[in-house]
């Protein structure tokens, strides 16, 4: 069937430009999934109309760092929180990972958890996403069962999805090589099964958790598997000053230098959040340097500000998205923590940019961030057919409404949702040519049971953070009530 999208303005990709281009009073026509037509005055027969004449349509976004499960950020908020307070490192945490069992939460939960996360990415535009998962509530790597959960759930969703197992041989200070190498041989023969299944709504990712908690010897094996393969990876990396001081002191060197001396870097890696790459306090020439090497090796980095400003960063490199813009690396936007909204997300790495900078302009820039969020994030993942609309590419599309009340007097399109705009206010989004919300409702999940179901999992892992708690203090801070609840 053959559809025609009518828009106040929709935003198409100019080939030739390498940019998206914004068309007033625009059409969009796709068939199947499969985008034909992006502009103005199409000629041909349609089989259906969709009226956007007060909507921006746009791509999909591609979320590229996405948590699928219960976050444990949610539980922090005005509470002084050091680096693994009250989750790890503590002796009860050990005990509970010393015998057979390795995790908390049961594959019910886990699916319970992850469809919240995933309608709550999708109701906000996120056609496509790249998953990761929390660590605290499990030893190295995760449960052999539980990827093929976040599959199952991103394809009830409606979603597109990147997956892996995530792995790691470091935990608490105890390095275990067979752990990171059961993890890795767990990873790849996921990928090998779903790498392209369900007509190619999944594929696959090598998902080594941390680079302080992952050997040398695991990252090698990594890389060599991902080329084998011919996948991507993703990780989280430096991050924490604690995790700086791990390598100078086993390795004498920077996060950036390590990942290069072993070869590891990449077009087909992503850096998450990159805080800290040429150590704590670089001189401006060796920041400089470990910038010049995520570009000339076009490894991409991941910008998450939400989860930067509710946890309390100090001062950081990616306090300004634009600084690592400038040096030619390619930046891509997640959400990492609750909630999934790309556009908050898009306004948030906006403001961090200039507040960074201490101006307006040049810097943290609407297109900047919409780039970051779009095309981006496709470029990480080698993709030419996402994060844009164009002749050829699929049919991952939004229809934002911009005569609600937030978005305000248009002065431009992609200023205002980027800069008043929230997920609220999607309207439709289509996935691979299948509409998956429609008048800001999900067609196929029940919103409310999900939300329902979801509660239960928070709960627990409440409980279970206040018991790990060797201090005793999180049952009084975790989360602080703003007022007496009576």
């Amino acid at each position: 069937m053959k559809t025609r999208i009518r828009g106040r303005y929709v935003v198409g990709f100019d080939t030739e430009a390498d940019s998206h281009a914004v068309y007033e009073d625009g059409e969009l026509v796709y068939e199947g999934n499969t985008v034909e037509f992006v502009g103005r005055g199409y000629r041909g027969e349609v089989d259906e109309e969709i009226d956007a004449s007060d909507c921006l349509v746009t791509p999909g976004f591609v979320n590229a760092h996405s948590c699928m499960d219960i976050s444990t950020f949610q539980f922090f908020f005005d509470v002084v929180r050091e680096r693994r307070r009250g989750y790890s490192g503590d002796t009860r945490r050990r005990d509970l990972f010393s015998g057979e069992r390795d995790h908390v939460f049961e594959p019910d939960e886990i699916r319970d958890g992850a469809l919240l996360s995933f309608l709550n990415m999708v109701r906000g535009g996120t056609t496509t996403m790249a998953g990761i998962t929390s660590y605290p509530f499990k030893a190295h790597n995760d449960p052999l069962w539980e990827p093929e959960i976040y599959m199952e759930a991103a394809l009830a969703a409606g979603l597109r999805a990147y997956l892996s197992h995530m792995y790691r041989d470091r935990v608490d200070g105890v390095v275990d090589r067979n752990k990171g190498r059961e993890g890795l041989e767990r990873a790849v023969d996921f990928v090998e099964k779903y790498h392209g299944a369900f007509n190619d709504r999944i594929r696959g990712l090598l998902f080594p958790y941390t680079l302080d908690s992952t050997s040398r010897e695991t990252l090698r094996e990594t890389r060599e598997a991902a080329d084998a393969l011919g996948v991507g990876i993703r990780m989280h990396f430096a991050q924490f000053p604690d995790e700086i001081h791990l390598l100078e002191q086993e390795y004498g060197m920077t996060p950036v230098d390590l990942l290069e001396d072993i070869g590891f870097l990449g077009e087909d890696v992503l850096l998450t959040h990159c805080l800290y790459p040429a150590g704590l306090e670089p001189e401006a020439r060796d920041r400089d340097r470990a910038l010049r090497i995520l570009a000339e090796s076009d490894t991409s980095v991941g910008h998450c500000p939400w989860v930067l400003i509710i946890r309390g960063s100090g001062p950081i490199y990616l306090d300004s998205m634009s600084s690592y813009s400038e040096a030619g690396i390619n930046v891509c936007l997640g959400t990492d923590t609750f909630p999934q909204d790309m556009i908050a997300e898009m306004r948030w790495g906006a403001i961090m940019a200039k507040t960074a900078h201490g101006r307006r302009d040049g810097v943290g820039t609407a297109r900047e961030v919409f780039d970051a969020a779009t095309v981006n994030g496709a470029r990480w993942l080698g993709r030419e057919d996402i994060g844009r609309l164009a002749p050829g590419s699929k049919a991952d599309i939004n229809i934002i409404r911009l005569t609600d009340h937030n978005v305000g007097p248009l002065a431009d399109p992609i200023r205002n949702l980027v800069y008043f705009g929230t997920g609220h206010n999607v309207r439709t989004v289509i996935v691979d040519g299948v509409t998956v919300v429609d008048d800001h409702r999900h067609l196929f999940l029940d919103e409310e049971r999900v939300v329902r179901a979801s509660q239960p999992v928070s709960d627990k892992v409440r409980d279970t953070l206040i018991r790990w708690d060797d201090e005793g203090t999180l049952p009084d801070e975790m989360p602080p009530p703003a007022y007496p609840i009576l």
